[in-house]
């Protein structure tokens, strides 16, 4: 027996699915978007973590597809200015975010500058990602720029697209031969294989040192048991009130020097262990791969082998909310407010049992991205390697990102060219933030009028 198919406003019979996601799903009349008229100011709702919230209807956008060194398809938004064809392009990308609406692209494109935003092979699933394959992403988009007859490119390296960029400027500039063949899990990755054009510049705009280094400070190294997502060991937790927490609501948290030497080790202590883990994995297929290839398997012995020759195996990683910097303001002080962009607003103590981040990853995507022991993509480790000029531009309201690792971004650029730059009363979204956001002009245009555009212009005119 079947139900009745759903009927429309008016009497016609709409087919289920149709009924279920069509005309339900429109706007209301009184919704925003519904009041945009011909030549007027394109908005979005809401503002959004990277997303512009307005662009003149006179800036022209591309949906363009183009596809990574190795062929996996990509795809993006191409900003032009309203009437010239600039010889300069700026392209932003992330290892899992949609910089396609990029906050910046309305700025720069009327500036004069053209501003690719676009995808990668990872898009909003980074569970699998190796980084020394995003670089095939990077190398195809460029080598599209390239191709559209943009004599210069510079590489807006916002948040995680920081250390990617930075990554690939340093393999970019390795004869092929040098270039690395493995990631660390032993996966191979083809970028001696492939063209890795150079780019022109690089900015760093609210860049953490890594991914990998991040996690390595927000790891809570009070888990006693990877499968147990609630066993403490008081000693080294930071959410118990004997070491110096405060509920957020009620405070600040005040920790002390001996708990966090003892703290930060115990941290690099649980990643070592998750590495191990990781790699023994690993290990463990690529030894079965091999003896799949070897003459001599029997036919019993084949599916035996063949399927831990396929295996890849996941970790589900607990507790990944926990830098006592985000409840004890005292330790690298900033502008910032108490919590973490990962928290929402909440007490950290929240996405660190909840959601957090970095929870599942197969064990090679765990080695390559978020492992501060292993990952390539760090910026200390890769900026001595990059030379084109170099712009380090620090939120000083963010919440997860100091100053202090800006200022270490900074100094390890080798580029002579090179510039920092510190943006106040902004958070890690470049939101107002604190007295000086609530005195000044928004951050996402004073970052583009103030910073970025006069240091392009100094070496890119249009």
């Amino acid at each position: 027996m079947h139900d009745a198919l759903p009927v429309r406003p008016g009497g016609r019979v709409a087919p289920p699915l149709l009924a279920r996601f069509s005309w339900r799903s429109l706007p209301s009349a009184s919704d925003p978007w519904h009041r945009l008229r011909r030549g007027s100011m394109p908005t979005t709702p809401a503002r959004l973590p990277f997303h512009w919230s307005t662009i003149d209807p006179a800036i022209r956008r591309e949906i363009v597809h183009h596809h990574a060194a190795d062929g996996v398809p990509l795809s993006g938004v191409l900003y032009l200015p309203p009437r010239t064809d600039p010889a300069a392009a700026v392209l932003a990308m992330h290892p899992r975010g949609d910089f396609s609406r990029h906050y910046l692209a309305p700025a720069l494109a009327a500036a004069g500058y053209a501003f690719l935003g676009t995808t990668t092979r990872y898009l909003n699933n980074d569970a699998d990602a190796l980084h020394e394959r995003l670089l095939l992403d990077v190398a195809g988009t460029i080598a599209f720029l390239r191709a559209r007859g943009f004599a210069t490119v510079v590489l807006l390296g916002n948040s995680g697209g920081g250390s990617l960029f930075a990554f690939y400027l340093e393999e970019a500039a390795k004869p092929p031969a040098e270039r690395l063949a493995r990631a660390p899990s032993g996966d191979r990755v083809p970028l001696g294989e492939v063209e890795m054009p150079v780019a022109d510049g690089l900015v760093l705009l609210a860049a953490h040192l890594g991914e990998g280094r991040y996690l390595l400070d927000h790891l809570d190294p009070s888990v006693v048991d990877e499968d147990d997502p609630t066993a403490v060991n008081p000693r080294l937790d930071m959410y118990d009130p004997a070491n110096g927490y405060r509920p957020m609501e009620e405070g600040a948290s005040r920790y002390s020097a001996d708990f966090l030497a003892e703290y930060r080790a115990a941290q690099r202590a649980r990643c070592e262990r998750i590495d191990r883990r990781a790699l023994a994995w690993c290990e463990e297929a690529a030894w079965f791969r091999a003896r799949l290839r070897e003459p001599g398997l029997t036919p019993a012995e084949r599916p035996f082998v063949a399927r831990r020759a396929l295996q890849r195996r996941y970790l589900l990683v607990y507790r990944t909310l926990a830098d006592p910097r985000h409840l004890d303001l005292s330790l690298d002080p900033s502008e910032r407010r108490p919590g973490s962009i990962f928290s929402f607003g909440r007490d950290p103590i929240a996405g660190n049992y909840g959601e957090g981040l970095a929870r599942v990853m197969s064990a090679r995507g765990w080695l390559s991205t978020w492992s501060g022991l292993r990952s390539n993509a760090d910026l200390e480790r890769t900026l001595p390697a990059v030379t084109v000029p170099t712009q380090v531009i620090c939120a000083t309201a963010d919440t997860d990102i100091h100053p202090s690792e800006c200022r270490r971004a900074f100094e390890a650029v080798a580029a002579r060219d090179k510039r920092y730059d510190e943006l106040r009363g902004a958070d890690h979204y470049l939101n107002p933030a604190g007295p000086a956001g609530a005195r000044l002009a928004d951050p996402r245009q004073r970052v583009a009028d103030e910073l970025i555009v006069p240091w392009l212009r100094e070496r890119w005119r249009t």
